[in-house]
């Protein structure tokens, strides 16, 4: 008997749609091919796997029980094929970096340089997260090796290293109402629209990031956008405002919209990340540069409090 994987896969596919024509535009292929290839299956095994009919599709008793082990099969050639690839990663001195818009701003570009002149050997390749919680679960599922996050963190498998702390900052249109302070409070933003990956935030980043303003969550007249250009074009149309670290007001400054301090509310922390299991000498080499860096801003700035007073 001779079972590929993607009969295998073909099958899982439709087991957990029970439906053929959904099956195949997951699988990107044609509904008679899919039905072929079960079909083929079936044969092999000399049973059937699904009953069907014009308007329903079920699993058998022997179908119930191949999803099973199918699943656990897949899910182990899977692990192997990623172990094997890390492997090869580190065989080859390769580091992947993860980041989203700036990274971390200033910080993530000088830590990046550092580790490029330290550690010739080593490829770094970036890997872009359209969220920040993509970012962590980039990490968890072992696309990067690497990321720079914004806290708090979301899975127990992963450690941090902080880097620093930013003010958070309200973007809006110029001729917005608040444009004309020099600083606004959370009270200010109580009522406006807000912009935000709002259907992508699990509750730990919505307490964190709006906690002081929208401590219910969500509420009707917010827009949700994921990018940050996106979200800035909210804001520049004046339809909402856009919280940030601050380091987005310069990294993206543009004339069409004005960035506020926002006073009374938490910083917005930064780190990088890495998964507990997954540490290789490239990763420790990166890990010792983000310290070294963070500790040299931080004695410089002791420096210049300590000569300023």
């Amino acid at each position: 008997m001779h079972v590929e994987l993607r009969h295998l896969r073909y099958f899982v596919a439709v087991a957990e749609e029970l439906n053929f024509s959904r099956a195949a535009e997951r699988l990107h292929i044609a509904q008679p091919a899919l039905s072929a290839q079960v079909r083929a299956l079936e044969a092999q095994l000399g049973c059937e796997l699904f009953t069907r009919t014009t308007r329903h599709v079920a699993l058998t008793p022997a179908g119930a029980t191949l999803l099973e082990e199918v699943r656990d099969i897949l899910d182990r050639v899977e692990a192997a094929l990623t172990n094997v690839q890390a492997v090869g990663r580190a065989e080859r001195r390769v580091l992947r970096v993860g980041f989203a818009a700036h990274g971390a701003g200033e910080v993530g570009v000088e830590i990046l340089r550092r580790f490029s002149d330290s550690s010739p050997a080593t490829e770094t390749e970036l890997v872009t997260a359209s969220t920040l919680q993509q970012l962590q679960g980039h990490l968890r599922n072992r696309v990067t090796d690497v990321a720079f996050v914004w806290l708090p963190l979301l899975y127990d498998e992963l450690e941090a290293q902080p880097l620093l702390v930013e003010s958070r900052f309200v973007a809006m249109q110029p001729e917005h109402r608040l444009a004309g302070q020099r600083a606004v409070s959370a009270s200010d933003l109580v009522d406006e629209p807000i912009v935000a990956p709002w259907e992508h935030f699990p509750p730990e980043f919505l307490a964190a990031w709006f906690g002081e303003f929208r401590p219910d969550g969500r509420r009707p007249g917010d827009r949700d956008a994921m990018t940050v250009d996106e979200s800035l074009a909210f804001a520049s149309s004046g339809l909402a405002l856009y919280c940030v670290p601050e380091s987005v007001s310069r990294f993206y400054a543009r004339p069409d919209v004005s960035f506020r301090p926002i006073v009374d509310v938490e910083p917005a922390r930064v780190a990088i990340a890495w998964r507990t299991d997954s540490v290789t000498p490239a990763l420790s080499a990166f890990v010792e540069t983000a310290r070294t860096v963070v500790e040299e801003r931080r004695e410089g700035a002791t420096r210049i409090q300590t000569s300023g007073s």
